[in-house]
């Protein structure tokens, strides 16, 4: 009697990408084991991929909607949002500050203005513009969403982003 190979074997298993039936020893039933395969994981790719698309397209739709205010800092008023708390307490702009009015001024093409009200934003910005065709790649292809962006680099993007945002924070507070 000649040993059983110790590869998936059971042709009967779902076609869904459930568990896969392993032979352990030379006699017996096949062990199922839960591991999942791509099939069964596309459809949460999928669904990061959308929420990675549908993120900044929403963020965009709603700068589409806001009127920037013209002192730079407070648009996210407009949507209901409190004033600045660092801003209220020490009367200095926190790193988030101006944000939302450098994001309605980029939906408008207004780079200069945006870059007056923040200029990490307009890096974040582009950031968040790339990622909705990059996102609907993933999403048309069923890519794997971590191997994907890992695949991008993105890491040394998002030091680079962090470090400009403390940069551009310090410049705005030392011109104030």
């Amino acid at each position: 009697m000649r040993a059983r190979s110790h590869g998936p074997v059971d042709a009967g298993a779902p076609p869904d990408g459930g568990a896969e039936a392993l032979w352990v020893g030379e006699a017996g039933p096949p062990l199922r084991v839960a591991r999942a395969t791509r099939p069964a994981r596309a459809w949460v790719s999928r669904l990061a991929w959308a929420v990675l698309v549908a993120g900044p397209a929403a963020v965009f739709f709603i700068a589409t909607r806001l009127t920037p205010d013209p002192s730079g800092l407070g648009t996210h008023t407009q949507l209901g949002l409190a004033p600045c708390g660092f801003y209220a307490v020490t009367g200095l702009p926190c790193p988030g500050c101006g944000l939302t009015t450098c994001f309605a001024h980029m939906v408008r093409g207004e780079l200069a203005a945006a870059a007056s009200a923040n200029p990490f934003g307009v890096g974040l910005f582009v950031v968040a513009a790339l990622m909705i065709p990059v996102g609907l790649v993933g999403l048309a292809r069923g890519l794997p969403v971590l191997e994907t962006l890992d695949r991008l680099r993105l890491g040394p993007v998002l030091i680079a982003l962090s470090v400009f945002a403390l940069l551009s924070w310090g410049v705005r507070l030392a011109l104030l």
